[in-house]
């Protein structure tokens, strides 16, 4: 089941991620009128900070980096969707909802034509009815790993979309979002349930110091490009 909402939805509805999110743009907020050159793009950016005029509930959050040892990228996203819906299911979670920590389409370069990239975004289209899709979605267990691949290639290969596409738990303990290097970035809120153990069972690690490349031996990521 995919269910799309609005992001006005979202934070009526679900206090945590929107903590998270109203504090990132809070911080990336610049209201420096020198800064644009149009009023159009003046008036474009603040409506991407949707959350800014927000009160955001005071949420104690901890943050931690979750891999696992894979280095080939065509089968990654397979195997982190197995573990990451194992990780789920065992924490009792049974649906997320899916947002961007911006009001952006969530496909920000569509021109890119590098296949992988384009194989997700038409998965994403033909799951959303349109590929101009900048609100949410609430995602259940047995339809997340085919949104784990889109997120993944989006953050991969196109530097215009949103940079953390979270994962949100609806009982609001945790969040997720992955990285351009598949690293799993984890926002547990008021809470302390994703353990060493239950880490260790699913054979991944945390990540201690930056997520590293692994998929290639170039600091230049294929197939990545930006709007232009």
């Amino acid at each position: 089941m995919i269910k799309p909402v609005t992001r006005d939805f979202v934070f009526k509805n679900f206090a945590a991620i929107t903590s998270e999110i109203a504090e990132i743009q809070t911080a990336m907020f610049d209201d420096d009128p020198d800064y644009f050159l149009k009023d159009d793009d003046r008036q474009w950016y603040y409506d991407m900070h949707d959350a800014i005029a927000l009160e955001a509930k005071k949420i104690k959050k901890y943050y931690s980096v979750i891999s696992f040892d894979h280095t080939q990228i065509t089968t990654f996203t397979d195997e982190l969707s197995k573990k990451m819906v194992y990780l789920l299911n065992q924490l009792n979670i049974e649906e997320v909802v899916m947002i961007g920590h911006v009001k952006l389409e969530f496909v920000g370069n569509p021109d890119n034509k590098y296949k992988p990239f384009q194989k997700a975004i038409k998965s994403f289209a033909e799951l959303t009815g349109e590929i101009k899709y900048d609100e949410a979605l609430i995602v259940d267990m047995k339809s997340l790993p085919k949104l784990i691949e889109i997120a993944f290639w989006m953050e991969r290969c196109d530097s215009s979309c949103p940079e953390f596409i979270y994962f949100s738990d609806v009982k609001e303990r945790l969040a997720f979002y992955i990285c351009k290097s598949g690293g799993v970035h984890i926002i547990e809120f008021d809470c302390d349930i994703v353990t060493d153990e239950v880490i260790e069972g699913l054979g991944m690690y945390f990540v201690k110091g930056r997520c590293e490349e692994k998929f290639s031996d170039s600091s230049k990521i294929e197939g990545r490009m930006s709007k232009r």
